[in-house]
């Protein structure tokens, strides 16, 4: 009677959304300087660490930013994709559609690169009416930006990656584009078509937004546990990255 008891015990372990854990697979994207197409980088790093503290040991894949999404929402295996910026319209705890957010672990200072000389300027939101502003399909930008761009109250050219982002500025595509400035500095040294056009650019001095950066695990049981489970083991956020 011990034994069966015991098969029984193991069996529910095994099933339950903490043992799921232990097999954790997350999505992320090609994003450096915070993550390379290997998947390796500081963020990486830092959600790796954390889980390990608890034992646990994660999987991560790299895909194009809104199939990333999708398989950490829709797909049972994913249990969450990083980094992503916090959205009241995505957060399931308060209504939204699909994130239990951890703490933040980094942050990413977000503004407007600009042709150099250009009239682009603000000092609130209804400036930005004025401008055909570049943003990267299906990022989060900024919670009064995003509505007011999704509402028609300002025009926006989509890009699928920062990389064209930034080309599509160069050729005056947009008369802005929002982009992490962390990013920019990383593929100015890096990118060879980006290090062609950059000394034609500049970023703008007051910043839209400085995010903190979150793993996004899934709405379910072994996202809850996984969410937890990071929380707990998460000692502070680091300091934003460096790119020199």
């Amino acid at each position: 009677m011990r034994t069966v008891m015991l098969i029984i015990a193991i069996v529910l372990w095994a099933t339950s959304p903490l043992a799921a854990a232990e097999r954790l697979k997350l999505t992320t994207l090609h994003w450096p300087p915070y993550v390379e197409q290997t998947g390796e980088g500081p963020n990486t790093d830092t959600v790796r660490s954390t889980f390990a503290k608890a034992g646990m040991d994660v999987q991560v894949q790299v895909f194009p930013w809104n199939r990333a999404i999708k398989l950490a929402a829709d797909d049972p295996q994913w249990v969450g994709v990083y980094p992503e910026y916090y959205s009241a319209e995505i957060d399931a705890e308060r209504g939204g559609e699909r994130c239990l957010f951890s703490k933040s672990f980094g942050n990413s200072p977000v503004g407007f690169l600009t042709p150099k000389g250009s009239s682009f300027d603000w000092a609130t939101h209804d400036d930005l009416k004025s401008f055909v502003i570049g943003v990267v399909r299906g990022y989060v930008n900024e919670a009064k930006l995003d509505e007011m761009i999704a509402e028609g109250e300002i025009a926006a050219e989509l890009a699928e990656d920062d990389t064209q982002n930034i080309l599509k500025i160069a050729a005056r595509r947009a008369e802005a584009i929002v982009i992490d400035k962390h990013v920019f500095e990383y593929l100015k040294a890096k990118d060879p078509g980006v290090a062609f056009v950059a000394d034609s650019l500049e970023f703008h001095e007051k910043l839209l937004v400085n995010h903190g950066l979150y793993v996004c695990f899934e709405n379910s049981a072994a996202g809850r546990s996984a969410r937890d489970l990071f929380n707990q083991n998460l000692e502070k956020i680091p300091e934003a990255v460096a790119t020199d």
